[in-house]
């Protein structure tokens, strides 16, 4: 009788022992069988992801003017932007020219400046000194090439500057420091922004951000040479190199270049 209860125990223990594996085995089975699921999944995402970086790379390619106009006017402009501007309010009364509020806005002239010129003779007339609204643009650092002077209403009956539209809403509010700051890569002074706004932007246009967006716009479209060049040399470099400018007349002016525009932003004849 003891010797078949050992047996039984002995297959009882058997079968206990297969059926553990059985559940073992099961288990194993599942666990790679729920990994194969998810493995396309992740393959998925990867594929997602390339094709995503892709798109990305063909979309620069195929919209190259974004990025050639930001490169053409930082990479010949470089500097850092001061925390602190300082007084950079524009007082009308200091003005020489004054205000004309009924001047009529009949084209647009946009103003450019050879910086290193310009700073060359600000150093002569304060022997040989730069005045602290100029740091930026001319200190010993700085290496500005073509800047945004202005873009300026103009009249087509005036005959003097003080006839063309001028301080059209009297003084106005500084701009705040932050759009000044976004703009003085282009327009390398607070001093200078603040001015242009009063006395020609806020003749044509609601705000400073458009005025000084439109600057801008105008600016990077433009190809600007990187060297000095004379009046005739500039001249032909700009139409040569700005299929949009074709054979429109430019105005110059000491160290400054003008481009001149209609009301739709066309590019035409400067007046002579």
């Amino acid at each position: 009788m003891k010797k078949k209860n050992n047996q039984t125990s002995k297959q009882r223990t058997l079968q206990q022992g297969i059926f553990l594996i059985i559940i073992i085995a099961f288990a194993i089975f599942t666990w790679f069988n729920n990994e194969e699921k998810a493995s396309p999944s992740a393959k998925q995402q990867t594929s997602n992801t390339q094709t995503a970086t892709q798109s990305a790379k063909v979309a620069k390619q195929d919209n190259p003017q974004l990025t050639t106009k930001v490169a053409s006017a930082t990479s010949n402009n470089s500097a850092a932007v001061p925390e602190s501007l300082g007084n950079y309010d524009t007082v009308m009364a200091n003005d020489n020219l004054g205000q004309n509020k009924n001047a009529d806005v009949d084209y647009y002239m946009l103003a450019l400046s050879w910086s290193p010129n310009f700073c060359a003779i600000q150093r002569k007339k304060y022997d040989g000194s730069i005045p602290k609204h100029l740091q930026f643009q001319c200190g010993n650092a700085q290496q500005f090439g073509w800047v945004i002077h202005g873009l300026w209403p103009q009249s087509a009956k005036a005959r003097n500057p003080s006839q063309h539209p001028r301080f059209c809403r009297g003084d106005l509010a500084p701009v705040p420091e932050a759009l000044i700051k976004s703009y003085m890569i282009e327009s390398p002074g607070a001093s200078l922004l603040q001015g242009q706004w009063e006395k020609h932007g806020a003749c044509a246009f609601d705000n400073a951000a458009e005025y000084f967006a439109k600057q801008r716009e105008l600016y990077l479209d433009l190809k600007l040479p990187t060297q000095e060049l004379n009046r005739k040399e500039l001249f032909q470099w700009m139409r040569q190199n700005n299929a949009h400018i074709g054979n429109a007349y430019l105005g110059a002016s000491k160290n400054e270049l003008y481009v001149c525009y209609d009301k739709n932003w066309r590019v035409i004849d400067c007046q002579r």
